[in-house]
């Protein structure tokens, strides 16, 4: 390996948290990381409903688990992630088909009983629309994680032989994730048309298909989120790309 590409690996390489799904016994802690349940909630915090159905709980993350966590998560210690059922519209805000929901403090956090009618999966979304089964988490870190090409700096200068072996020393790690770089399957993310998205949001973690949990996404998609950055920390963005 040349030291032209040791320095770029050293200089673009991110640290990550790769989300193992079900390589663990299922633990008694109700604030324990899950995929395909979400146990926790504020006191009196409603379980989210789409067209008139409860949404399907697909992860909840215990990032005080994680031994690597984003600086742009460091003041959040739990995320629940759910989705409507049906197809997700573009560019949909937080709320809207699904949904994110942040939380500073485990402390201020009680158990909720999941309702009925959230076990089916979305059909326009989930191959076959079998049942997504729930099952533990756990986390292991990587600490190099290197950018698929679109995700190069423009004004980054990279040497003509390097450019064409890109696939060959970089690359994004797939799998779901936290942090890192993001696992592109079209292009460099876009938040909103035209990158043009208010909250400027920064990537902070991906999801994709979970077979042993019967979450498989059509088109191999990858669901990519983010959080805005300056005033807009409190808005949470959903893009995906597939094959």
């Amino acid at each position: 390996m040349s030291t032209t590409v040791k320095k770029l690996q050293a200089q673009l390489g991110r640290r990550a948290t790769m989300i193992d799904v079900g390589k663990c016994r299922p633990p008694d802690d109700p604030s324990a990381s899950w995929f395909g349940r979400v146990n926790l909630g504020l006191p009196g915090e409603p379980w989210p409903e789409h067209v008139g159905r409860p949404m399907l709980p697909i992860a909840q993350l215990n990032l005080r688990e994680a031994p690597y966590v984003p600086a742009a998560l460091a003041d959040i210690a739990l995320i629940a992630v759910f989705l409507g059922h049906g197809a997700l519209g573009s560019d949909a805000p937080n709320g809207d088909g699904w949904l994110l929901r942040a939380y500073p403090r485990l402390e201020e956090l009680t158990a909720r009983e999941q309702p009925d009618g959230t076990i089916r999966a979305a059909p326009d979304m989930v191959a076959e629309g079998r049942p997504i089964r729930a099952l533990p988490i756990t986390y292991r870190l990587l600490e190099r994680d290197l950018p698929d090409w679109d995700d190069v700096p423009p004004d980054l200068e990279i040497p003509e032989a390097i450019d064409d072996e890109w696939y060959d020393h970089f690359g994004a790690a797939d799998g779901c994730k936290l942090g890192g770089w993001p696992s592109l399957i079209q292009s460099e993310i876009s938040w909103a048309p035209y990158n043009e998205h208010p909250a400027n949001p920064e990537f902070v973690f991906q999801l994709e298909s979970v077979a042993k949990a019967n979450f498989v996404l059509l088109g191999e998609a990858v669901l990519y989120f983010g959080r805005g950055t300056g005033e807009s920390r409190d808005i949470w963005t959903l893009a995906s790309q597939c094959m």
